[in-house]
């Protein structure tokens, strides 16, 4: 007899899955599953898939299929040169950054807010370590993105400052948190989810940036419904799923600048007439983030061209 469950997290091709009543080790049955083309791997946390138990082995079973996903994050793993989904069947997703040690990164939360838009998840920019203070620059780039219409929560794991706003915006959805190493998404959520118990490391002082202690992504059901699925902190983050032409369409400010471009398919480079390259003139939209439209412009311009190059933050 066939079940329906979530899939919680996967370790060398054993996917722990829970159909609301049991926990079950599965594997993939067969051959299904493996036709995706430059597809990094079949099973995400969170995805949603039919398993038939082992009736000679308690607590394994087959996975028979996955059901359609509601939403992904994705990005490109260069070193497979493969597309990796990250989480599935979420509908949040909580770009967690830090204000200081590792410093925040602006172009790097650029590329998750746009992967996860295009992937069916709501983005939400949470900087963390704030009780450590804001330079004018920070500042100034968080007015942007809540200008452009980015929710922005200014958090601490350490002081408990927003936390709650976090919490209560979950409610009894499924978030996804991402974001480089060391910005603190274990410590938030030792803080959101009790008795989770995430390992936490350091900064490195060499480099002022993380050190990896999530190797792979986790779904952690809520008590009051919903959950959080914990992904991999990385320093560099190449979009996938995105086309060039699409790109524009993941940057808000751009499509409230007021008239239109000459040409219906510009890419708001060089081409005469560009009401967006206007916009960026006039002070309409933040330079930095232009900046970092034109460089993922770039990069996946040269992925779709068979030539995927490095993402830079």
């Amino acid at each position: 007899m066939a079940l329906c469950g979530r899939v919680l997290f996967g370790i060398n091709n054993i996917y722990t899955v829970d159909d609301g009543d049991a926990l079950y080790q599965c594997r993939i049955k067969g051959k299904v599953l493996r036709s995706e083309p430059q597809a990094y791997n079949p099973i995400a946390a969170g995805d949603r898939v039919e398993l038939q138990p082992d009736p000679l082995c308690p607590g394994t079973g087959w996975i028979l299929a996955r059901l359609q996903r509601t939403s992904s994050l994705e990005r490109w793993n260069k070193k497979r040169r493969s597309v990796q989904v990250l989480a599935a069947n979420a509908e949040l997703l909580l770009v967690v950054a830090s204000a200081q040690s590792p410093p925040f990164r602006p172009r790097f939360a650029d590329r998750l807010l746009a992967s996860g838009e295009a992937g069916g998840l709501e983005p939400v920019l949470a900087l963390n370590k704030c009780d450590l203070g804001l330079d004018g620059q920070t500042q100034d780039r968080l007015r942007s993105y809540r200008e452009a219409g980015y929710r922005v929560i200014e958090c601490s794991a350490v002081s408990g400052q927003g936390c709650g706003e976090i919490r209560d915006l979950i409610g009894g959805r499924t978030a996804v948190f991402a974001g480089q190493s060391g910005v603190g998404k274990s410590s938030l959520l030792n803080l959101l989810v009790p008795g989770l118990a995430q390992r936490v490391a350091g900064i490195s002082e060499k480099y002022d940036r993380g050190v990896h202690t999530t190797s792979f992504a986790r779904l952690f059901p809520l008590a009051g419904g919903g959950g959080v699925i914990d992904t991999p902190g990385v320093r560099e983050y190449e979009v996938a799923g995105i086309r060039p032409d699409e790109l524009a369409g993941y940057f808000r400010e751009f499509a409230a600048v007021p008239g239109r471009c000459g040409y219906a398919a510009c890419r708001h480079r060089e081409e005469p007439g560009c009401a967006v390259r206007e916009a960026v003139e006039g002070g309409l939209i933040h330079p930095d983030r232009f900046e970092s439209y034109l460089r993922m412009l770039e990069d996946l311009e040269l992925f779709y061209g068979g030539l995927h190059g490095r993402a830079r933050g």
